[in-house]
């Protein structure tokens, strides 16, 4: 199962490989903009909370955001979307991407990783 990606000049998402380069510094970016995004929006005993309720660490969920997708699924029903969209906000705003609303999760997630994994490479 591959991971649906927008390319920089195409209209639509492009099929990669089972999974994207990682990137220590990206797992760091994410793990502080979930804890943000969440305690900008349940506040932090709420994100504490839910931090121990979680099978995973936050910085773990930068790998699988799909699992972390499931997981606030689980716990907040439809509401999880509007805290992934925090999450998401709050990792564009870190990396100086422009936050689109009509991507999903894993797919935002995946962009903000290739695109700071190309910038760490000098691709752009």
């Amino acid at each position: 199962m591959g991971t649906w990606v927008y390319k920089s000049g195409h209209k639509g998402p492009e099929k990669r490989g089972k999974q994207m380069p990682e990137s220590r510094e990206f797992a760091n970016m994410f793990q502080v903009s979930v804890e943000e995004g969440l305690g900008n929006t349940l506040g932090v005993s709420v994100m504490q909370t839910l931090k121990n309720l979680l099978g995973y660490s936050f910085e773990i969920y930068a790998k699988k955001p799909v699992e972390l997708h499931r997981e606030l699924s689980r716990v907040f029903g439809f509401g999880a979307i509007t805290l992934e969209r925090m999450i998401t906000k709050e990792l564009f705003r870190r990396l100086g991407l422009d936050y689109s609303a009509q991507l999903d999760f894993e797919t935002s997630v995946n962009l903000a990783r290739r695109d700071m994994i190309a910038n760490e490479r000098g691709d752009n």
